[in-house]
This record gives structure tokens, C-alpha cells and sequence, in this order.
């Protein structure tokens, strides 16, 4: 049900799609933000140390603050919050424009984050407040697939003003936070706060520093899985993880409630959650790498190539939607999505050497389309099983746990892949004969064309270039096989924590709950869902 104060007024139907757009505003300043770095980088002599902190900068920001922000949206009025986190992230994206420094860069992009964290944190959380509960998976289908038509046009236009000028890039997401600011107060009715409680600034600090600490490290692995600079914030992300969990647990005025760790419905939506963020982390990255370095393509090709994989994620999200409103349940929604992004997976590992197109097709059409169905249980079950007292911090959850599963799809992935070319390439020479003494200089020249595309000029260099291309393609079927058998082990898990139903949903505000009874009632008869 919706909460009284939001029913008196009619919600427009265009509510659900300016959340989406916000949405893919926030979804796309990342990926805008990696096309303009290369040029960034350069313009603001970045070193590589620096230019690695830059990149992940804004991410590690909305994921150490989107649930505070979330917080901040239940005490303070969620429409309210989205304003302010408009204009946040207006004021980063300015900083950054105008940066003289990669100091200035970052601190730009740590606002962005922060503002932008808070807008879909904010965007998402309000479904629950203006959508009837049965009609939250039709809402979800809609705002997934606005999320995404908004990150492509977004990301396509930064991608080209970033060709320009690099600072030409973050002009689009002001403007289109603008937008967004003059329709918030026509569209979005302001919705109950919650009162009182604790802000719980000892649990935020430690959830924070636990969250920086371990993506931090993840983003690391591809460099080193032993450095120092990878195992210290790894050891102490999780020291201050487990530190946060004991606390929640323990401390009366706890900020997030640490019980849904315990409910089969919301473990249930986190694998569903992997299936969607992990698999798209996985077919974005290595797919582009592949056609890239085996089949030649230029950027501008890459992204024509992507295209099924999000026009198929684009109706999937729209038909799924649909479908669960008139019945369809979370568990045989997220069965379909892992089945299919599994299978996407398996066909795009078995035809990786495809030359063209069309050999990658089916499994790009059946992956995309596969994460986004998983994606709609993912939100709807998060958003069934926040209580009203932790809506914001419960469903901000949603993208630090995206944030994690993304990280992690990038970040194994690409070690994986790395780990096998390597040891592949290192194999084929030494069958070939190559003495010890050169397979270096083999290796090196890899590197190079692999980093800037540089092709070696040596013998030795293009013997190893040629091993590279065969070791790389087995090494990305099996990282791709071993990706869809990880889809299907959460799909599994799901479908076993889903065996005895979905529950009753949590209301939206804690006015919208049923009033106590003043008299014991008989006991009704036992039920299932």
C-alpha cells in the first residue's frame, strides 16, 4: 500500500520515469567519466598511481555513502534530499570542469559520487513511497529500462564531447540534473519522514571505511594479488566490515538493521543482485577487451557491437515488469534471468572467435536481456523486505551491493583472464623453443600492444603477440564458462532460500502499518505464500 499522505494526492505517471532517469544520470557519470580520463590524464599529468585513484574515486565514494545518504533521505524527507543531491552533484561535476589539478579532478569526483550516490539512492527508495506494492515489479520494469536507455544516450553523448575536449564530457550531466530539478516539485509529492533515532555515527564511520578499504584493495587486483597495496586495505576493509556487523548487531541505536541478513528473501535478492551486477561487470569488460584486441575493432565498433546487449536488456526489463505485475513471482522471474544469463555466457564462450557480429549475437541478445530480468527480483524483493523505520538505508543497500558485485565481475575477471594469457603465452613459446632468456622480451612486447596498442616489431615480440592472441581467446571461453557455472550456483542458492515464498511485504512508511488490535482475536488458520 502507499502511505496516506501520498495517496491524497494523485501521482503523475510520469513519476516513475523522471526515478529512471535520475537513475541513469548517476549510472552513466561513471562511464563518462572512463572515456574522459585517458584525456584527463594527460591534460592534468597525471602518474599512473594517480590515474588508478582517479578512476575509482567516484565509485568508492557512492558506495561508502549512498546508505548514509539514505538515511539522511528518511530523517530529512526524501524529496528533499534528491534536491540537494542534485545539486551536489552539479557542483562536482563543475569542480571537475574547472580542475587546474588531478587533486581537484579527484575531489570533484568524490563529490559527484556522494551527489549523485544520494540521487539514486533517493530515486529508488521512492518507488516504494508512490507505487501500490503490487505494482512495484511493473515500476521496476519501467525504471530499470529508463535507467538504461539514459545511461546510453548520456554515456554516448559524454563519449563525444569527450573527443573534443575531455572537460566538454562533464557538461551533460549538469545539464541533465538541471532537467531533472525542474521537474522534481511538479512530479515527486513529498512523502512521511521518519522520526526520532539514532543517527548511528560510530556504524557509519566503520561501514565507510570498510567499504573503501575492500573495493579499494579489489580494484588493486589486477595489478598485484600479493602487493601490499592490495592485501593491507583488504585485511582492513574487512576488519572494519566485521567491526560494523558486530556493532549493528549489538548497538540499540543501530542505523541499519543486520536481521535481513538473516531473511532467505533479502540473501535471495543479494544472488540475484550478483547474477545482475557481476554478469554485467563480466560481458561489458571482457567482451569490449576481446573485440578489441582479437578482433581489431575501433571504439566507435565496440559500442555498435554493444548495442543488442543493451536493446535486449532494454525490453527484457520492460517485459518482466509487466509479466510480474499480472502474477509472474520473484523466484521464477530470477530463475529465468540466471538460466539465460547463463546460457548468454556459454554461447559467447563457445563462439569467442567469431569474426563478426553475428557469431556473438545470440549469446549478447540472451545475456543482456538475462542480467536485467534478474535485475527486476533483485530491486522488487530489496524494496519488499526494507522496513519502514530503514526504508532508506535498506534500499540504498541495493547499490552498495551492486557496487561490490560490479567490482568484483572487473576485477576477477580481468585477473583471470591476465593469469591464463600469461601462463598460456609463457607455454607456447617454450614449446616453440624460445629460450628462457627472451621470454621476456616477449612478454613485454604483449604488454605494450595490449597497453597502447603498439604492434612489436621484433621476432621474438611477434611470436609472443601471436601465442598472446591464441592463449587469450582459451582464456577468456573458460573465464566466460566459469562465470555462467558462478550465475547458476546464485541462481540455485536463490531458488533454494525462495522454497517456502516471498512473505508479506513491509510497508512503505510506518503510519501505513495495520493498528494493533485492542482485543486478542481468534487464531486464523495457518497460511503459506
Amino acid at each position: 500500500m502507499t502511505s496516506a499522505a501520498v495517496t491524497t494526492k494523485k501521482v503523475s505517471k510520469f513519476a516513475v520515469p523522471l526515478l529512471g532517469f535520475f537513475g541513469g544520470v548517476q549510472g552513466s557519470a561513471p562511464n563518462v567519466a572512463s572515456t574522459a580520463l585517458v584525456g584527463a590524464s594527460r591534460g592534468l599529468h597525471m602518474a599512473g598511481s594517480t590515474q588508478a585513484l582517479a578512476a575509482s574515486m567516484q565509485t568508492l565514494a557512492i558506495a561508502a555513502t549512498v546508505i548514509t545518504t539514505g538515511l539522511m533521505a528518511d530523517r530529512l524527507g526524501r524529496r528533499r534530499v534528491l534536491i540537494a543531491a542534485l545539486i551536489v552533484g552539479i557542483v562536482g561535476n563543475i569542480i571537475v570542469i574547472g580542475a587546474p589539478t588531478s587533486a581537484f579532478y579527484m575531489l570533484g569526483m568524490a563529490v559527484i559520487g556522494v551527489g549523485l550516490g544520494a540521487v539514486y539512492g533517493a530515486s529508488f527508495a521512492y518507488i516504494k513511497s508512490i507505487v501500490p506494492v503490487n505494482k512495484i515489479p511493473g515500476a521496476l520494469g519501467i525504471f530499470t529500462a529508463v535507467v538504461m536507455v539514459t545511461t546510453l544516450i548520456i554515456t554516448f553523448v559524454g563519449g563525444s564531447l569527450s573527443s573534443i575536449d575531455w572537460r566538454y564530457a562533464f557538461v551533460v550531466t549538469p545539464i541533465a540534473c538541471l532537467l531533472g530539478l525542474l521537474c522534481v516539485p511538479k512530479l515527486l509529492p513529498p512523502v512521511p519522514t521518519v522520526k526520532g533515532g539514532s543517527l548511528d555515527v560510530v556504524g557509519q564511520l566503520l561501514l565507510a571505511g570498510g567499504v573503501i578499504s575492500f573495493l579499494y584493495s579489489v580494484s588493486q587486483f589486477a595489478q598485484s594479488l600479493t602487493s601490499p597495496k592490495t592485501l593491507v586495505p583488504l585485511v582492513l576493509g574487512i576488519v572494519l566490515l566485521a567491526a560494523f556487523a558486530i556493532w549493528e548487531a549489538k548497538y540499540d541505536g543501530h542505523f541499519f538493521p543486520m536481521q535481513l541478513f538473516k531473511s532467505p528473501i533479502f540473501l535471495a535478492a543479494l544472488c540475484f543482485g550478483f547474477i545482475y551486477n557481476f554478469g554485467t561487470a563480466v560481458s561489458f569488460l571482457q567482451l569490449t577487451n576481446l573485440w578489441q584486441y582479437i578482433n581489431g575493432l575501433k571504439t566507435s565498433q565496440v559500442s555498435m557491437w554493444q548495442l543488442p546487449l543493451l536493446l535486449a536488456g532494454i525490453v527484457a526489463g520492460l517485459l518482466t515488469g509487466r509479466v510480474m505485475a499480472k502474477g509472474m513471482s520473484n523466484r521464477t522471474a530470477g530463475i529465468i534471468g540466471g538460466a539465460m544469463t547463463a546460457c548468454g555466457f556459454f554461447w559467447v564462450g563457445i563462439f569467442h572467435s567469431s569474426h563478426g557480429l553475428v557469431g556473438f549475437l545470440p549469446g549478447l541478445i540472451i545475456a543482456g536481456a538475462g542480467v536485467v530480468v534478474a535485475a527486476v527480483p533483485f530491486g522488487n524483493l530489496i524494496l519488499r523486505e526494507a522496513p519502514a523505520k530503514y526504508l532508506g538505508p535498506v534500499s540504498s543497500a541495493r547499490t552498495t551491493a551492486g557496487q561490490f558485485f560490479y567490482t568484483l565481475g572487473f576485477a576477477l575477471s580481468t585477473v583471470l583472464i591476465d593469469k591464463m594469457t600469461i601462463g598460456g603465452t609463457v607455454r607456447r613459446l617454450e614449446a616453440a623453443g624460445v629460450p628462457a632468456n627472451q621470454l621476456s622480451t616477449g612478454l613485454d612486447a604483449v604488454n605494450a600492444y595490449a597497453a597502447n596498442g603498439t604492434a612489436p616489431t621484433t621476432s621474438e615480440g611477434k611470436q609472443a603477440l601471436a601465442a598472446a592472441v591464441t592463449s587469450y581467446g582459451g582464456a577468456f571461453r573458460t573465464t566466460m564458462f566459469i562465470t555462467a557455472i558462478a550465475i547458476l550456483v546464485a541462481t540455485a542458492l536463490a531458488t533454494f532460500l525462495l522454497r517456502k515464498g516471498e512473505g508479506d511485504p513491509q510497508p512503505a512508511h510506518e503510519d501505513d502499518a495495520s493498528p494493533a488490535p485492542t482485543s486478542t482475536p481468534a487464531p486464523a488458520p495457518a497460511t503459506s505464500n
